[in-house]
């Protein structure tokens, strides 16, 4: 069966040329609707000359999002992926400024850096959206909507590490007044994001962080595929359209820099399953798209990009929020999560947070053992993936640390597509920065 598949958004129908091939319609509007994006906690007053090509902006990074979970890549493990882990997707979104995004600049740079994101192709068809719904559908005006508050910077805030590392980094040891952009995938996750969010609010004052969560809700038929890739172009465009809400031109992830630039350490990882959230060709990318859309420049930044995990959790430590981390959640099998058992253990995520956390020095109380389905050190991993994924982690740490420069750029050939993409750096000393990094 061919892996390729038309999306149909808005209500439009399917063209000719696309007979035979499975369509996946996704709506956000009407009595078809099967997909519900809702943003919390903003003030009326705010979104009052929100630019039409930022709803559309949204609209479509929903969509993204919604098709890339839509369509199956072949599996759960290793061994079912195959031919099916590279999708074709042909989107058809009608939009309020379909000349903008039929540019050759926009689509461009659209389908070129959600190809790299998520291992996927891109096809993108826009036409003119006849009857726009409110924008008002999309916000929920709460009591504390943001009136009078006006953010300095704008950090996407997973409830991960490495974000609230960034989230304290902004408004604890910068003193800087920031909007944490989230995205609410679940109950589980809300929930957690919240409880972190008043802990951090209690370290904080006076600059206390104000909160924009996302809510993308979609038909349960629609869930087949966990990867997710494309979840952090949602997540950019949410905090691009924070950002120019709060008249700033510039959004920023906080990732560690080994997940960042995401050499293969494993056989278990690679291609889109390695996560690409915050590569530098990702978010030069994310980069090039808003500032298409916008005519200005637009940043997206990872200050974290020369932090190893166990730098951060330090980070975390030194200004007075160690009792935080344990709140945070890393895990990619968010699923399974129960109320003790908030990390599985095996999956990369877990490998990265725990080994950084031990390293760092935290104490039982900061990350506790029993917060792991499996332990680290101790904990039992059958044959298969899981084993052969923490054997891979270990084997490449003990590499690289007797490994000579010439050997690490050897084996490493992925560093070479990532030094052209840091900027501000030459090629050499980008490459001796990620060396030294390793």
């Amino acid at each position: 069966m061919s892996n390729e598949r038309v999306i149909l958004c808005g209500g439009l129908s399917a063209s000719s040329d696309a007979r035979g091939i499975d369509t996946v319609p996704l709506s956000l509007w009407g009595k078809d609707s099967n997909v519900t994006l809702k943003v919390s906690d903003i003030s009326q007053k705010m979104v009052a000359n929100i630019a039409p090509a930022l709803i559309d902006l949204l609209e479509i990074a929903t969509y993204v999002y919604c098709a890339d979970q839509a369509t199956t890549r072949g599996g759960g493990s290793s061994r079912e992926y195959g031919a099916k882990w590279r999708r074709q997707f042909r989107f058809h979104i009608p939009v309020r400024e379909p000349d903008l995004w039929s540019s050759r600049p926009v689509r461009t740079a659209l389908c070129d850096t959600l190809g790299f994101l998520s291992d996927d192709e891109y096809e993108f068809t826009f036409k003119k959206l006849a009857k726009p719904p409110p924008v008002d559908q999309y916000l929920d005006f709460g009591d504390e909507g943001a009136t009078g508050f006006q953010a300095e910077e704008v950090v996407l805030f997973s409830g991960g590490l490495d974000s609230l590392g960034g989230a304290i980094q902004e408004a604890i040891a910068d003193k800087r007044s920031v909007a944490l952009v989230s995205h609410r995938s679940s109950p589980k996750i809300d929930n957690r994001q919240r409880a972190l969010l008043e802990d951090l609010k209690r370290h904080s004052p006076p600059t206390q962080p104000f909160h924009v969560p996302v809510w993308i809700n979609k038909e349960k038929a629609l869930g087949r595929e966990y990867t997710q890739r494309t979840r952090s172009f949602l997540y950019a465009s949410l905090g691009a359209v924070v950002a120019r809400i709060f008249g700033l031109w510039r959004v920023r992830f906080y990732e560690n820099g080994v997940v960042s630039i995401n050499l293969p350490i494993s056989p278990q990882v690679v291609g889109g399953r390695a996560t690409r959230t915050t590569h530098p060709q990702v978010l030069n990318g994310f980069s090039e798209i808003f500032t298409s859309v916008l005519q200005k420049r637009f940043e997206v930044e990872n200050p974290f990009r020369w932090k190893t995990k166990a730098e951060v959790v330090k980070s975390i430590r030194d200004h007075g929020c160690g009792e935080l981390i344990k709140h945070t959640v890393s895990c990619t099998h968010v699923w399974e999560m129960t109320t003790l058992k908030t990390h599985c253990g095996t999956c990369s995520q877990c490998i990265d947070r725990r080994f950084g956390t031990l390293s760092a020095g935290c104490a039982d109380a900061e990350d506790p053992q029993e917060m792991y389905d499996v332990d680290l050190l101790r904990g039992e991993r059958p044959p298969g993936d899981s084993r052969t994924m923490l054997e891979s982690y270990v084997g490449m740490a003990k590499r690289v640390r007797g490994m000579t420069d010439t050997a690490f750029f050897t084996e490493f050939g992925e560093v070479h597509r990532v030094t052209r993409h840091i900027q501000g750096m030459s090629v050499h000393d980008a490459a001796t920065q990620i060396l030294a990094l390793y």
